[in-house]
């Protein structure tokens, strides 16, 4: 293993070196030294996922895939993926919210507010960093099923998220298919909740990408499961594609059901987790959101942002 990490060590500080302190001492911006060195590794960490998706998780889509045809869909969300697992998206992010994030915690030092790390109020939690990382990332989990559940409750916010379920070709792909607005919008509320359970920046991080590559999984376009005891102990594709699945006069309500993001238990303690449905077709009933498939990535944005707006007008009428 040692040699393993002194090989990812060495390539990190070898790509800073040569490519990006050049770029910081030439803009005057060595103050940002710590950060992008940080940065370096969250792309090599983007470039290993996406090979995983590409390599590992394609493979059982190609030979045990669901749903047939209209591979012409699938394109733009490998520029998402891209987008995302490289980190130009979460910079955008980053950069919009780090300010919000920057004043949030300086109100909570100025109210005396001590977030309450976990490692104080467990014992021997400090001494086991495994034990410690997985309580943090089940809380993160918890956080992350009541985020999507408000996407789909708020109008406002389904007008963002409905970007993510329009795909009519889910994919592994398709998980990084998301609003910049919306990518936002989650990243300060975990955020906000990671500061206030005590995650430390660099467990967040971690959190996010095995959630990410997990979360990547569960959108494969494959009928899999993990088991009656596996399935209610991690999201699987059957259960998660279930949360996809196109309504119908049937099941008009079928996507208000599988929201948990890892774990399946808060589905099961709140009252929306389903294991009974087949595979079927997945996407959307409303013919103005399928129209998003087709479209190229610029072009979603807009047509999303569009959406966004209209349904905050209604508030502002009501306001007024």
């Amino acid at each position: 293993m040692r040699p393993l990490i002194d090989l990812w060590v060495g390539t990190q500080t070898w790509l800073f070196e040569t490519f990006v302190s050049p770029i910081l001492f030439a803009l005057n911006l060595m103050e940002w030294f710590e950060p992008a060195f940080n940065a370096v590794e969250f792309v090599m960490l983007g470039v290993v996922q996406i090979a995983a998706i590409a390599i590992v998780m394609r493979f059982f889509e190609r030979r045990w895939s669901v749903e047939q045809g209209e591979d012409r869909l699938v394109g733009v969300d490998r520029i998402y993926t891209l987008l995302n697992k490289l980190g130009i998206i979460p910079l955008l992010v980053f950069v919009v919210a780090y300010p919000v994030t920057q004043e949030i915690e300086h109100l909570v030092r100025v109210m005396g507010f001590a977030p309450p790390r976990l490692e104080r109020l467990i014992p021997g939690l400090h001494d086991n960093a495994f034990a410690s990382f997985l309580v943090y990332f089940v809380l993160y989990d918890f956080a992350a099923y009541w985020v999507h559940r408000a996407q789909h409750r708020f109008s406002w916010w389904w007008a963002l998220h409905s970007l993510h379920h329009s795909q009519r070709r889910v994919t592994v792909w398709t998980d990084d298919r998301n609003h910049i607005l919306d990518d936002l919008i989650v990243n300060l509320v975990l955020v906000v909740f990671a500061q206030v359970v005590g995650v430390q920046p660099d467990d967040f991080v971690l959190i996010l990408i095995v959630g990410r590559l997990v979360e990547s999984w569960s959108h494969a376009n494959v009928d899999m499961s993990f088991g009656r005891l596996g399935a209610r102990l991690l999201v699987a594709p059957r259960f998660h594609r279930l949360h996809h699945a196109l309504a119908d006069a049937r099941d008009p309500h079928i996507h208000d059901h599988n929201f948990a993001p890892v774990f399946p238990v808060w589905d099961m303690l709140f009252g929306t987790a389903r294991f009974d449905a087949e595979p079927r077709p997945t996407g959307v009933d409303d013919a103005e959101v399928d129209r998003d498939n087709g479209r190229g990535w610029l072009a979603q944005q807009a047509r999303v942002f569009k959406r966004f707006v209209a349904a905050l007008t209604p508030l502002k009428l009501k306001a007024s």
